[in-house]
């Protein structure tokens, strides 16, 4: 039983919501409040596909172990909490998406064993409750039959998994169009001014003309009056992202990070896999049909321009490392993209007057998502209902700020 079943259902009341930005935590705000009756307006600055978004830019690792050395302990607690509830949230959806809990194998070349003890060490030490599992070749033939030529020893997370992002995305938009949410793409949002009635949202874009997204064509300003405001723009809300007057988060920044889609139909991988290396963590993420997702960089540059040829070898490489068939793999795609962080990387939601601003999920989005997406619909019922803020099972892992 997750958290959420133990707590009582928010009452349901009718209010005109605006949801800014459609990235993974918006699309899953504006489903939610649309099942709650609210009257929602979903506003983007990029097309219904997100391509432009973090969301996209992902590999979908569920894996709250494999982040627990660089990340605090809070952000593992909601990775597994955010495991039990995967399954609720995809079960409400009519379209197809991908989720499993097969584990994740972490594996480490004989050469760069510090890093491989480090972290076995880490992990027994800190979550001992957690299952770890030592493998040697004969087990890793087991569960890994391709990798076992290439390594003599491997640590099993059976708990971890993965969902398909790109899957996801595509499945939560259907779901969107088929509800009554108005959903405006293309539309950048410029402006957010707080009265003592509404939140005004100031946008660039079409018009829309009634519900389900009928519209006009007019590239003018406009302005939509909301009783709420939900601000979910990622990156897009940081001061230094151009001349942006709608609500900037001052210690927000934006992280680069990158990765490859590469079809590699002679590889035959079933789980996530992380190889240990002393630079970084290398991931490796099945998807279906022979893709795969290769991704490891995190650099703190606020650049997304395409990939340097230094990271393209070494992502490369090393998959080849695991691999040999990703020699002959196609590539897909390469991606450079920015995930959204605060000063301490830490997800942050606060609410001032008539808008509620949710951000910092840095490479924690998918993980933790399900649990940010509670602790929002939290905060709704507390700004309508005027419930407690420390009555929200979460706020011992993610709280609230009101001004």
């Amino acid at each position: 039983m997750t958290i959420s079943q133990q707590f009582p259902k928010p009452t349901q009341i009718c209010a005109n919501i605006v949801v800014i930005g459609a990235g993974l935590v918006g699309r899953l705000m504006a489903l939610s409040l649309v099942n709650q009756g609210h009257q929602v307006t979903l506003i983007d600055k990029d097309n219904k596909q997100g391509h432009q978004s973090a969301a996209y830019a992902a590999a979908g690792l569920l894996t709250p172990l494999g982040e627990a050395m660089h990340s605090d302990r809070n952000i593992v607690e909601m990775g597994f909490e955010s495991l039990a509830l995967w399954p609720e949230i995809l079960a409400k959806l009519d379209s197809y998406t991908y989720f499993q809990q097969a584990g994740t194998l972490m594996v480490s070349h004989e050469q760069d064993q510090g890093d491989y003890q480090r972290f076995m060490a880490y992990i027994k030490n800190h979550y001992p409750q957690h299952q770890l599992q030592q493998l040697n070749r004969q087990q890793i033939l087991a569960l890994e039959p391709e990798l076992a030529h290439r390594f003599n020893h491997g640590l099993f997370l059976p708990e971890e998994g993965q969902i398909g992002n790109r899957k996801l995305l595509k499945a939560l938009q259907k779901q969107l169009e088929k509800s009554s949410v108005t959903w405006l793409e293309s539309s950048p949002v410029v402006n957010i001014e707080q009265q003592k009635s509404s939140c005004l949202v100031t946008y660039h874009g079409d018009s829309p003309l009634g519900n389900k997204g009928n519209k006009q064509t007019n590239t003018s300003k406009h302005i939509i009056a909301a009783d709420l405001a939900i601000d979910c723009r990622g990156a897009g809300a940081r001061n230094s992202a151009g001349e942006n007057t709608a609500a900037p988060l001052k210690d927000l920044r934006g992280v680069r990070g990158e990765i490859f889609q590469l079809f590699a139909p002679e590889v035959n991988i079933t789980r996530p896999i992380r190889l240990m290396h002393p630079r970084y963590q290398l991931y490796i993420a099945p998807k279906t049909n022979g893709f795969y997702v290769v991704g490891a960089t995190e650099i703190e540059s606020e650049d997304c321009a395409p990939m340097t040829v230094r990271s393209s070898m070494e992502l490369l490489s090393a998959a080849y490392s695991v691999h040999a068939g990703f020699a002959e793999a196609n590539i897909h795609q390469h991606i450079s993209q920015l995930r959204p962080a605060f000063s301490d990387n830490q997800a942050k939601i606060s609410l001032q007057n008539r808008l509620i601003q949710v951000n910092g999920l840095f490479r924690h989005g998918y993980l933790i998502a399900p649990v940010v997406l509670k602790q929002l619909e939290f905060t709704v019922a507390h700004f309508f209902e005027c419930r407690s803020l420390t009555e929200s099972p979460y706020h011992k892992w993610l709280a609230i700020n009101e001004y």
